[in-house]
């Protein structure tokens, strides 16, 4: 029988097995490449975190300005001429501290004259008691000399808010700032002499729209963040809300205290504001890379027996890198933080790191309802 052409490869082969090559068959695990001795894959260097409960405060975040507790910018109550000018401009005062000084020479001539007065109404007084007790003088006579010297004691109280107002002073404890006037100035009672602020407690005043409302109460509190100070947050307490909505632009106005104490804070400032409007004991947070997206979902690698599991889960809110998870996950477990792209279901990993979620307790950005505020 004549034999077929075969293709030269075929002998080829054929003669390759006559020399005793092995069978061909699938390839066995122990015979692949990375495999260790005993066929057993090498365990993959990950990253991992065991998952600890935390306080989480939901927030929203607003826009502000910084003003002071008091400020008012100081006047004369009466007409006159700057004698003198007390303090420093930035000058810390007390409540009460004389600022300035007008002339007073006519004030206390007057006074002068009112006590010279009331004295002398004070000896008709005495007299005539004197002279009543001995059947001397009338009663109508003692009621006049009594009047008299009501009406002398007054003029002299009257004096001495003359002079009084000649001393201008601080209305309560803060910082002066640049004075408007100078010794020899003739100032009337409508003329503004400097400012004064009280800056050892900002109020912090935002808006909010009406989907917020409902969040709104005193005692709230609050996180500031200044430009100037970009890595820092200040802390705050909401103490004030308004009874009512402007009509115009449908917000509702807060106020909230900002302690100040180091007076880094300056009235005027913008500042971001985060609201806290709920808060979650024993919420789960975990790093954002620990998440894993694909077709089938959401998913982070958990440790169990020191091998891989896939745990589908459903994630919160997010901040700063971290994500909470509302389901799938349980205290205690220990998830794959970093490296998840090499992670394979069911082989076995070794830690790089292990670390707690144990971090200080959290705080979690919204978008503020209904937008942000002013």
């Amino acid at each position: 029988m004549r034999i077929p052409d075969c293709p030269r490869t075929v002998f080829a082969g054929l003669a390759w097995l006559a020399l005793g090559a092995p069978a061909c068959g699938p390839a066995s695990v122990e015979s692949g490449p990375g495999h260790g001795p005993g066929g057993e894959a090498p365990p993959i260097t990950v990253e991992l975190q065991t998952i600890e409960p935390q306080l989480l405060r939901d927030t929203a975040t607003f826009s502000g300005q910084l003003e002071s507790e008091y400020s008012v910018e100081l006047k004369a109550e009466t007409s006159g001429v700057i004698d003198a000018v007390l303090f420093e401009e930035g000058q810390t005062v007390k409540k009460g501290a004389v600022l300035f000084r007008l002339r007073d020479e006519e004030q206390e001539a007057r006074l002068a004259e009112a006590v010279a007065n009331r004295d002398l109404a004070g000896e008709i007084w005495e007299r005539t008691q004197q002279l009543v007790s001995r059947d001397a003088a009338s009663a109508a006579q003692k009621d006049r000399a009594a009047a008299e010297l009501a009406v002398a004691r007054a003029r002299v109280d009257l004096a001495k808010l003359a002079v009084a107002r000649t001393r201008i002073t601080a209305p309560f404890d803060g910082v002066v700032g640049s004075r408007y006037v100078a010794p020899g100035d003739r100032i009337t009672d409508k003329k503004a002499l400097v400012r004064i602020d009280s800056i050892d407690r900002l109020q912090l005043l935002f808006a909010i729209s009406e989907q917020g409302v409902a969040f709104a109460r005193t005692g709230v509190k609050l996180e500031v963040r200044v430009r100037p100070y970009p890595d820092e947050v200040f802390p705050g307490e909401v103490f004030f809300v308004s009874p009512s909505l402007d009509p115009a632009t449908r917000r509702m106005i807060l106020k909230a205290w900002v302690p100040n104490a180091d007076r880094r804070l300056r009235p005027g400032l913008f500042a971001n504001v985060d609201l806290e409007i709920a808060q979650r004991e024993n919420a789960l947070l975990i790093p954002e890379s620990a998440v894993v997206f694909d077709r089938e979902g959401t998913y982070v690698w958990r440790v169990r027996d020191e091998l891989a599991e896939r745990v589908p889960v459903e994630v919160g809110l997010r901040k700063n890198g971290r994500v909470e998870v509302t389901l799938g996950l349980a205290a205690g477990d220990t998830i794959v933080t970093a490296g998840t792209h090499k992670v394979v279901e069911g082989h076995k990993l070794r830690a790089a790191a292990i670390v707690k979620s144990d971090e200080p307790a959290a705080g979690t950005r919204a978008a503020a309802p209904g937008g942000s505020g002013t």
